[in-house]
């Protein structure tokens, strides 16, 4: 009876809602997300915490304390949006729009996640390739002080679509000749936590080494057959 009662309620307010959502003019939509308010407007706890956060960081009223937040003190201009839309392709849109059409649905239902520091990332590939659209060259610097970022299939699919591999600035004749492809599901994100807090991540450029790095790193080796599958904070 439940089940049948929910699936009532979604056809009275879903089905009208998707109408409208899809009369819509995506141009319209495009600038209204380009605003953090917009973003933050559905007002569940998780995203209105990350907009404060924002927000106090980029005023110097508070210190800064996720990744998400160091960068709207580093970069100029910088918006939710910047990270939430991939590569801004084509296929990114249409996932990007499908993605902020189902968000309002949920929050209408009141079944959004209230959780604070969220433990799954819904569409990784999203995000990580809006970290690779600003942070590629990083990939691309050859050598094992940056291996953990060369060796990601980002770094081999940036190179083989004609970007330019570097030697690190202590190596200037380190081999740029030719990259490796990795066989493995760890992705900027396993590492890279945008919205997570750890006190004392300011140190380590909001890294939690020990809970969230390690982990991703042994499951790196562990996926390729080779490295070490013990880490520990020193």
């Amino acid at each position: 009876m439940r089940t049948y009662s929910r699936r009532l309620a979604w056809l009275r307010w879903g089905l009208p809602l998707a109408v409208l959502l899809a009369l819509i003019p995506i141009p319209v939509i495009s600038r209204l997300e380009e605003r953090d308010t917009f973003c933050a407007s559905c007002h569940t706890a998780p995203e209105v915490t990350y907009f404060q956060r924002a927000q106090m960081a980029s005023g110097g009223q508070a210190p800064v304390l996720d990744l998400s937040s160091s960068h709207y003190v580093v970069a100029e201009n910088f918006r939710c949006i910047n990270c939430h839309r991939g590569n801004m392709g084509a296929a990114h849109r249409v996932t990007t729009l499908a993605l902020g059409a189902r968000d309002l649905l949920i929050f209408i239902s009141g079944r959004a996640d209230q959780s604070i520091e969220k433990t799954k990332i819904e569409v990784p590939e999203l995000l990580t390739a809006g970290c690779v659209e600003c942070h590629g060259k990083s990939l691309l610097v050859v050598g094992f002080a940056n291996h953990f970022h060369n060796k990601l299939p980002e770094a081999y699919a940036l190179w083989k679509a004609g970007g330019k591999l570097a030697a690190p600035p202590d190596l200037p004749n380190a081999d740029t000749s030719m990259l490796k492809q990795y066989d493995t599901s760890v992705r900027c994100l396993d590492c890279h936590r945008a919205h997570n807090h750890a006190d004392g991540a300011e140190l380590t450029r909001y890294l939690d080494l020990e809970n969230i790095v390690f982990p991703a790193c042994v499951q790196c080796h562990r996926e390729v057959g080779h490295g070490p599958l013990e880490l520990v904070a020193p």
